[in-house]
């Protein structure tokens, strides 16, 4: 088997954009930019507004990250006989002999492989990635977080390959 190589999908990625966009679209209307600010009997407008504008902020924020993404032609998941490279987190491969468990974590049909690591600190983070990792780590109880949502690979094919390359190295 060769590595496992997991790059961004232009139409995923595209989709995932859409979606931002359509929150944002949302939020808009949410704050009266297309018309009257809504409002019902249980919510009052200044609610609805302050709901409104933060799904302008936080998706804007998220279409900004995923053009970003549309536009990364770098491998974003490598596995091989050496190790994983996971890109969003760092360029550093991680060697087999530095991972001491992986496991999946699952919520609402979205899947993410976990790392767990013998010596976290020797393999830091970059990014905003790295700043989620403390939370990351209460939700999921291990190091590094990898989901392919967005990339031209599944995450069952990223498993089977982590098995075999893992096997490999016993």
């Amino acid at each position: 088997m060769g590595d496992f190589i997991a790059y961004n999908s232009r139409w995923r990625v595209t989709l995932i954009f859409l979606g931002a966009v359509g929150f944002v679209a949302l939020g808009l209307w949410m704050v009266g930019a297309f018309g009257e600010v809504p409002s019902s009997r249980r919510r009052s407008a200044g609610y609805t507004m302050g709901i409104g504008w933060l799904c302008i902020l936080f998706f804007g924020f998220c279409a900004v990250a995923i053009v970003k993404k549309f536009f990364d032609d770098r491998a974003q998941l490598r596995i091989g006989r050496s190790g994983i490279v996971w890109s969003p987190w760092s360029d550093q491969l991680i060697p087999w002999s530095e991972i001491t468990d992986v496991t999946t974590w699952s919520y609402r049909g979205q899947k993410a492989i976990i790392l767990h690591l013998d010596n976290p600190d020797r393999f830091p983070g970059r990014g905003l990635t790295a700043k989620l990792a403390g939370a990351n780590r209460k939700l999921t109880g291990g190091d590094i977080s990898i989901s392919l949502t967005g990339t031209d690979r599944s995450h069952d094919d990223a498993i089977e390959a982590i098995t075999h390359f893992r096997s490999t190295t016993d």
